[in-house]
């Protein structure tokens, strides 16, 4: 609705000019004082009517020569009305006047106490507010918001647009291999033709495996945290090690397995050094996100259920796990999404240059035993990259889209699973 609505009502006031005026612009009052009680005493068409119709009216002073100041003239001062407003106000847009009679005896204490005066071409503006009625204070915040909506969506934008910009190059270079083919068949002649079978299924034995090993442990160790741990030294120990963990670079997880997995535990450089190595490095994201999974549940649920007599354990088995699990399956997935495009834990501790394995059969679909080494996606993609001559342009460039549609795919599937489950929450 318009700041400036139509006024309606338009009276008319001389300071100087004889008492017993009409208002009108031919025989203004000669004060504001004189206009107000003239209307106090006067029947009908008063700006109480208007006021309690709902529309605007304006005392205009005129000049010394008598000449009002432009009907487009927006007014110098305003004395809100409210006939809606439950308490009393002062005049002002936050606090309203209830009705024709109380914005006067305001207007009348103002010019008492000096703290109002209309001077010669100004506008006095009675505004009279509807139902529902937008003020300028909503106005400027309203637009205060859209200005801070615009600025971070132009952000958003920014931070989205490069991403678009390197896929769209990569799937452009990439187009002429990417075809199914390309993601069934071996690589042939020294890598440097063919597909990306190999590296592609060692890379999903070393996300499963390596699942296998973090999550049981990952989320085990959130319910400890969350539903036993007491607030001692001993768990801020814990915590404080979930933290550092996650801040350790993935170089420093490599040498770690090396020298925990492959020489200690003698698992030497296979498949399994390597998912334990990848398990190590995902660990503070699961045991993080169940954590907080575990945290959101109310504990109210966890007190209702032991007041029926259930143990703690029937308590986490029955009630917190299942309203937990959309966001311990986020951390999960996360993690499964971070496995699959690590380059340094497996470098040192269990992916090769290059494996033959079988064209069909049962060695085509498991090609790696737990204990031998592989290939995999960001390890092949090094290789291609460094090491291997006369490669095709477009071969390394299918590797890395083909890599990244698989850490895109894997955390939709997170984001997606995140959202059903939480549709079907009971609270």
């Amino acid at each position: 609705m318009s700041e400036q609505p139509q006024v309606v009502e338009e009276w008319f006031l001389l300071p100087g000019a004889e008492s017993g005026g009409m208002g009108t612009r031919e025989a203004p009052w000669g004060s504001v004082e004189e206009a107000l009680a003239t209307l106090a005493r006067r029947p009908g068409a008063t700006l109480r009517d208007a006021a309690a119709g709902g529309r605007d009216v304006e005392l205009v002073c005129l000049t010394d020569a008598g000449v009002p100041p432009p009907a487009a003239q927006a007014a110098n001062h305003r004395l809100y009305i409210d006939p809606h407003a439950t308490v009393a106000g002062n005049g002002t847009e936050a606090k309203p006047c209830q009705d024709w009679n109380e914005a006067c005896q305001t207007l009348k204490n103002r010019l008492r106490t000096q703290q109002f005066r209309l001077a010669p071409g100004e506008r006095l503006r009675f505004h009279v507010r509807e139902a529902f009625t937008t003020t300028r204070f909503e106005m400027r915040k309203r637009r205060v918001e859209t200005f801070a909506r615009s600025v971070f969506l132009m952000m958003a934008l920014l931070l989205v647009a490069p991403v678009l910009l390197i896929l769209g190059y990569l799937v452009v270079q990439a187009w002429p291999v990417l075809t199914p083919a390309f993601l069934y068949t071996n690589p042939q002649d020294y890598m440097t033709t063919g597909g990306i079978w190999a590296p592609l299924i060692g890379t999903f034995l070393l996300v499963l495996l390596s699942l296998l090993i973090a999550a049981p442990i990952g989320v085990l160790a959130g319910v400890y945290l969350n539903e036993y741990a007491g607030q001692n030294w001993w768990t801020r120990m814990i915590n404080l090690a979930v933290v550092n963990l996650a801040g350790v670079p993935s170089i420093v997880h490599a040498l770690f397995g090396v020298g925990a997995f492959v020489l200690f535990a003698g698992m030497g450089r296979s498949l399994l050094a390597a998912a334990c190595t990848v398990a190590v490095m995902t660990l503070p994201v699961i045991i993080t996100s169940s954590r907080e999974a575990l945290a959101a549940v109310p504990m109210a649920f966890r007190e209702a259920c032991w007041n029926l007599g259930a143990s703690r354990w029937q308590t986490i088995r029955t009630i917190v796990l299942p309203n937990s699990i959309s966001g311990i399956l986020t951390g999960v997935i996360l993690q499964v999404a971070r496995a699959a495009g690590e380059t340094a834990p497996i470098l040192f501790t269990g992916a090769v240059f290059f494996v033959p394995i079988a064209d069909s059969g049962l060695p085509y679909w498991l090609p790696y035993n737990w204990d031998d080494r592989f290939m995999a996606l960001s390890m092949h993609l090094f290789t291609l990259s460094t090491q291997v001559k006369d490669v095709g342009d477009e071969v390394k460039f299918g590797t890395a889209v083909v890599l990244i549609g698989l850490v895109l795919a894997v955390n939709s599937l997170s984001i997606g699973l995140r959202v059903y489950l939480r549709s079907h929450k009971r609270w």
